[in-house]
């Protein structure tokens, strides 16, 4: 998609707008499909989210940086069950900074 237009703004909506249909199932089970598109955007042999030089911007971009798809996603992310065993971890005393002694 190219960066010179206003078709951005009509993809931002409408992104917003499915995510806003979608909530259950992205509440659900969006965190592994966010996971993916993450990873295939900015893998290391890829040709990345959006390339400055050449104007263009994917599609994908607008997608992970939504901040309702964001929230949504978040309970199902890796990421996000991660940050929630460490903080549960921590505060019953079970965590990397507790010591058994």
């Amino acid at each position: 998609m190219r960066t010179d237009g206003r078709s951005h703004l009509a993809l931002q909506c409408g992104i917003t707008l499915g995510a806003a249909l979608t909530a259950p199932l992205l509440l659900l089970a969006g965190g592994f499909a966010y996971d993916r598109l993450m990873h295939r955007l900015y893998r290391g042999e890829g040709p990345g989210p959006y390339s400055k030089e050449e104007g263009w911007v994917r599609p994908g971009y607008f997608v992970v940086h939504n901040a309702l798809v964001r929230a949504l996603t978040w309970p199902t992310r890796r990421d996000g069950m991660l940050r929630r065993r460490t903080v549960r971890n921590t505060v019953h005393g079970t965590g990397p900074d507790h010591s058994d002694a």
